[in-house]
C-alpha cells in the first residue's frame, strides 16, 4: 500500500519568527509539509510551483499593493492553491479586497496560533473560514458600501486614505510630509495618488486637487 501524501502548506509572512512558530506547528498538530516562501513575487511563484502547495498562508504587512501583488500570484498559479490571509486589524487593506480576489480565509493577526491552526484546518477541509473580528470587519465594510450606495454619495470612487491623502497634497503638502501625516510610506503616498488620478479621470496632482474641489470631495475623510 502506498504511503499517503502529506498536504503541503507555504507560509509568507513580513515577521519570520510568526513564520516559524506557525510552520512548527502545522508539522505537529496538522501534520503537514509546511515550508516558509519570501514576500519577492517570482520568488513565491517560482516556490508554489516546486511544493505544489495545498494552502499558501499570507501575513500582510503595511503595503497595499504588495500584499493585493502576492495575492494575485497566489490565486492565478496553476496549481489551484488557496489562500489563507492574516490581516492586521490596524491595516488600511480591506478584508473585502481579498474576498473579492477569491481567497478562501481571512485571519486578523491578532488571532492565536491555535486559531490560526484551525483555519488552515477548515481549509484544508475544503472550507471557508473567518474568525470573529475579521467577520464583522467583512460584515461593517459591506454594511458601509451598501450604505454609501443607498445615499448616492459622490466620493469618486476614492477609499477613505486617498481622501485624505488628496486633502493634504490640497492643503499643499510634499508627499514626504503626507507620509509622514499618516505615518506610511512615501511610495504607499505615490501609490494612492496613482489611484486618484485613475479614479478621477486626470494626470495632474493640481488637476485632482480641482476636480475634487470641484466636485466636493475635499474633506470627506
Amino acid at each position: 500500500m502506498a504511503p499517503s501524501v502529506r498536504a503541503s502548506v507555504l507560509i509568507v509572512d513580513p515577521q519570520p519568527l510568526v513564520a516559524r512558530g506557525l510552520a512548527s506547528l502545522l508539522r505537529d498538530e496538522v501534520g503537514v509539509n509546511a515550508f516558509m516562501s519570501s514576500s519577492r513575487k517570482e520568488v513565491l511563484a517560482a516556490e508554489i510551483a516546486d511544493y505544489h502547495p495545498e494552502v499558501v498562508v499570507l501575513g500582510v504587512g503595511a503595503s497595499m499593493d504588495a500584499a493585493l501583488g502576492l495575492a494575485r500570484v497566489v490565486l492565478e498559479s496553476d496549481e489551484g492553491s488557496r489562500l489563507v490571509v492574516l490581516l492586521d486589524p490596524q491595516s488600511d487593506l480591506s478584508a473585502a479586497d481579498f474576498v473579492r480576489l477569491g481567497m478562501s480565509s481571512v485571519i486578523s493577526r491578532d488571532a492565536s496560533l491555535d486559531e490560526v491552526v484551525l483555519a488552515i484546518r477548515q481549509v484544508l477541509a475544503g472550507q471557508k473560514a473567518l474568525d470573529g473580528q475579521m467577520a464583522s470587519r467583512l460584515i461593517a465594510e459591506l454594511s458601509v458600501a451598501v450604505r454609501r450606495a443607498d445615499q448616492g454619495q459622490r466620493d469618486g470612487g476614492l477609499t477613505k486614505r486617498e481622501l485624505q491623502v488628496l486633502t493634504l497634497v490640497a492643503d499643499g503638502l510634499p508627499n514626504r510630509d503626507v507620509a509622514n501625516r499618516l505615518h506610511i510610506s512615501e511610495n504607499t503616498v505615490k501609490n494612492h495618488m496613482r489611484s486618484v488620478h485613475e479614479k478621477l479621470g486626470v494626470r495632474t496632482r493640481t488637476e485632482a486637487v480641482v476636480k475634487a474641489a470641484r466636485e466636493g470631495l475635499l474633506g470627506l475623510n
